[in-house]
């Protein structure tokens, strides 16, 4: 299969996004990435072969239209719940994609990527988060004249995520971490590894009409994550499970919460267990940071990222990886 270089991002300024373009300017790529406000993303100048374009509405086929011309490949982010002003609100989820789709069959688009999470499916009766991801992912795998990739990921975690992050920020103001959703098993995967791995499926034919369950090696709780995140801080914490309510309760107040541990994401995104059998190395190649040391990066003291760095230089790893 004959493909360009030119792609084109939605979504991609928040949590993942920056990540994903990182790794595309990284690889070669020319990339237009589209925001509603591009002024606030001058920063994106710094990635090599990257431009931030306006589009003011997904409504708007002309405007579509013009930041898909002469682009090879799309990579969709849209259900990226970690895009701050720039998400598409979840009731418009599938009307957005729906209008991509129809753009990117009029630009003649031949390869996509698109971005979901483990256990979406058209057949989610109970959970309607992830009924609504199923159906973008069938809207997305239905794409004319385009080879299609849909990636499932289970919680993609690392500085300034929605959740260890937030476990961080909790056991700093005092030793007590409420966990809300404590029971969800998940395997966390660095975000960069997404990104890295993201990168490698575009030209991976075995890739094309496939989805992609993407996930971590280490299965466990979102309770025993957090007594990871305590144990790497050094902390005597006391980590336990949050109400339901007090968690919508928290969620709520948001930035005045008396408890930072726990978002309106969170409750939307971790209803359901995020495992897989699938093997990441197998899958992409390499293999993942583990998740002590990717955490050590924002949550360890100094002493012990250093104790890491010695390890990994030890190990012969990658020395762009210390931290």
């Amino acid at each position: 299969m004959m493909l360009g270089n030119r792609v084109t991002v939605f979504s991609g300024t928040g949590f993942i996004g920056r990540e994903v373009v990182n790794a595309l300017s990284k690889a070669g790529y020319e990339i237009t990435v589209c925001a509603r406000r591009p002024q606030r993303y001058r920063d994106f100048a710094l990635y090599a072969k990257t431009k931030v374009v306006e589009l003011a509405s997904y409504d708007d086929a002309e405007a579509l239209n013009r930041v898909l011309q002469g682009a090879d490949i799309v990579v969709n982010l849209t259900a990226d719940r970690l895009n701050g002003t720039e998400m598409v609100a979840l009731n418009d989820l599938v009307h957005v994609n729906q209008k991509i789709k129809a753009a990117m069959e009029h630009a003649g688009v031949k390869r996509v990527i698109s971005l979901s999470q483990i256990g979406a499916s058209l057949n989610q009766e109970s959970n309607d988060y992830l009924r609504q991801l199923g159906e973008v992912d069938a809207l997305m795998h239905g794409t004319a004249s385009a080879q299609v990739t849909i990636l499932r990921t289970s919680l993609l975690i690392g500085e300034k995520d929605d959740t260890t992050q937030r476990f961080v920020n909790q056991l700093q103001r005092m030793d007590l971490l409420m966990v809300a959703n404590a029971d969800t098993v998940v395997q966390p995967i660095w975000v960069r590894d997404f990104a890295r791995a993201l990168v490698s499926t575009i030209r991976n034919e075995s890739t094309f009409g496939e989805k992609i369950e993407v996930a971590g090696e280490e299965r466990l709780t979102l309770k025993e994550l957090g007594e990871l995140v305590a144990e790497l801080m050094q902390k005597e914490a006391v980590v336990f499970p949050m109400c339901t309510l007090n968690a919508r309760i928290m969620a709520f107040l948001g930035p005045f919460a008396p408890i930072a541990s726990v978002s309106s994401s969170q409750l939307l995104m971790l209803k359901a267990d995020m495992i897989s059998d699938a093997d990441f190395s197998s899958q992409f190649g390499f293999v993942p940071g583990s998740l002590e040391w990717v955490m050590s990066n924002y949550a360890a003291p100094h002493h012990i990222r250093e104790r890491y760095n010695f390890f990994r230089k030890e190990a012969k790893r990658n020395p762009d990886e210390l931290v």
